[in-house]
């Protein structure tokens, strides 16, 4: 949920809240400047508010009101305002000045949610910046990398920035594929409206067609207000269906009718509704063995991927993960409060040397960990919690002649056997027996770890002969 402050001496109308609720908005009310401050003073993630000015007063001239605006500059504030406040020239200055943006009462719905869309993206963009300029990592369009595979992706984020066709955006997990789909939005010309995510994979399709398209009320038994769906919400600007492969076969072909003519029927209505929205998506899946395997639709396919965009595995990265490895370390840093830690050469050349089948996500995992579990001010290598007998499996150069006529001793530890590919998967199904062994073989807890859905790990498990005997793995 997003947190929305209201400074007011009165609460919205219920019929306001209820309307913010369903778009995932959480109010926080504050009556004055002191415990707006109490409550901003809690909150890390990017914050908008309403200040709602009474009546009798002029907001340009009191100056009591201009301090409670201006003390807390880190919110995006937007100001509920009548018309007649609006035309004293006092007041168009303040609001110019000071404010995001203005709504003049009574409240618009549709409208003030689309103002809160773009106040709460602008926060979270600042945030974003701010924070990468703290730990100074070089990055371009939200992304850390300065490797030949990364400037090849950032060439595809411009052209499909530029462009407004649905993309389709591969890769494995952990490797980054939500943010180069926000990179997509926040660089094309819908940047400044609604961006709105789904996990396709945690929808069922009993859910799907009301969460997507929205209901009227009394559609069903529990349906005791209308309600909006994701698309509606996402209106004018772009909708993220995000683990698309494993949307299950009924759910795709209730996706394919709105994609074909992106017409919005709302559960318990006789009337469709045009809705204008880019569609970008993300899978982990092979969607072309999945077509073979009927799983997935190829029409459905073929309407996604008029741009297909391939995330790079971080063991494909070079230097960017001593990169990444210390943004993520100055990141851990500002949120524990530490200052100080560095990691050291050695550790980052176990990094260089591992495989990392978590990819991105994986490796900010493991340097958060190592800073809060390290002793003294530097890390190293037995402070990563990963497998040891990886290292110099995969980063290393190969030779021209086939690698199985080899057995070269790296200066990172470990040898080289056996092609890239195949050290590769040994690297993997190892990392995948020390996780589940590690948790005790719980899938459940297994999957959260690596950061992937149960479905994930249940595949990686067959493809690598991970058998599920009776009685020893547990959900």
């Amino acid at each position: 949920m997003r947190k929305l402050f209201v400074l007011s001496e009165h609460d919205l109308q219920e019929d306001t809240i209820k309307a913010l609720s369903q778009r995932r908005w959480s109010i926080v009310y504050a009556k004055n400047l002191k415990t707006a401050q109490a409550l901003f003073t809690q909150e890390k993630g990017p914050l908008v508010g309403i200040v709602v000015f009474p009546e009798h007063r002029t907001p340009g001239c009191d100056a009591y009101l201009k301090q409670q605006v201006i003390a807390l500059t880190q919110i995006k504030w937007i100001a509920a305002i009548t018309q007649e406040q609006l035309s004293q020239e006092a007041t168009k200055q303040f609001v110019a000045e000071h404010l995001y943006d203005f709504h003049v009462l009574p409240l618009c719905i549709e409208r003030l949610v689309t103002v809160l869309g773009r106040a709460y993206g602008m926060a979270r963009l600042e945030q974003e910046l701010a924070s990468k300029r703290e730990v100074n990592a070089p990055n371009q369009f939200g992304l850390i990398g300065e490797s030949p595979v990364m400037h090849s992706l950032y060439r595809m984020l411009q052209r499909a920035g530029e462009s407004d066709v649905p993309v389709l955006i591969t890769g494995p997990t952990g490797s980054g594929k939500e943010l180069a789909a926000r990179a997509v939005h926040d660089h094309s010309s819908r940047s400044q409206d609604p961006y709105v995510a789904i996990n396709c994979a945690a929808l069922s399709p009993s859910l799907l067609q009301s969460e997507l398209f929205g209901h009227e009320k009394g559609a069903f038994t529990s349906a005791n207000a209308s309600r909006s769906g994701y698309i509606q919400s996402a209106a004018g600007g772009t909708l993220f269906l995000d683990e698309i492969g494993d949307m299950p076969m009924e759910s795709q072909a209730t996706l394919l009718r709105f994609l074909e003519d992106k017409i919005v029927t709302p559960i318990g209505s006789v009337r469709g509704k045009h809705v204008d929205v880019r569609v970008v998506a993300s899978t982990n899946v092979d969607l072309a063995r999945a077509i073979q395997d009927k799983t997935f639709r190829a029409d459905l396919y073929y309407r996604l991927a008029f741009l297909t965009i391939q995330i790079p595995r971080l063991s494909e990265r070079g230097d960017d993960i001593v990169l990444l490895a210390n943004y993520f370390l100055g990141e851990a840093t500002i949120d524990a409060g530490m200052r100080g830690l560095r990691i050291s050469a050695e550790a980052l050349a176990v990094m260089r040397h591992y495989a990392w089948p978590g990819n991105v996500r994986e490796l900010r995992s493991a340097v958060f960990q190592a800073a809060i579990n390290c002793e003294g001010l530097t890390i190293r290598p037995s402070d990563l919690k990963i497998p040891r007998d990886d290292i110099g499996a995969v980063r290393c150069e190969m030779p021209q002649e086939p690698a199985e006529k080899h057995d070269n001793v790296y200066p990172g530890g470990g040898r080289v056997i056996g092609t890239l590919r195949s050290a590769r998967a040994r690297s993997e199904k190892r990392n995948l027996e020390y996780a589940l062994e590690r948790n005790a073989s719980n899938v459940t807890r297994t999957a959260q770890e690596l950061g992937v859905s149960r479905m994930t790990l249940y595949r990686l498990m067959a493809k690598h002969g991970v058998e599920r005997q009776a009685g020893r793995f547990r959900g």
